[in-house]
């Protein structure tokens, strides 16, 4: 089975693993409940904030509703290793 889903969107590919416990499920949703659309929705979203975390060497995107960490994993061709996807508490 494999152990990462890939997803082209808007010219970017977004690499999401799958969990480790139960690999038919993304890590996102087996952990947060949330999905490849929650994660494109704070990506391209007009409103979210983002910031670089130094000390855990990522970006940290943030909607209204959502989290998004993420990595390039190649910046020249827009590939991007998301890392997590959460819902923020209200």
């Amino acid at each position: 089975m494999p152990r990462y889903r890939r997803i082209r969107e808007n010219g970017v590919t977004f690499i999401f693993k799958m969990d480790d416990d139960d690999p038919t499920l993304l890590h996102i949703y087996a952990r947060h409940l949330t999905g490849i659309d929650d994660a494109l929705d704070v990506w391209f979203g007009a409103d979210a904030s983002q910031t670089w975390n130094v000390a855990r060497a990522r970006y940290e995107r943030f909607s209204k509703n959502h989290g998004l960490f993420w990595f390039w994993l190649d910046q020249q061709t827009e590939v991007v290793m998301v890392i997590t996807c959460f819902k923020l508490e209200d």
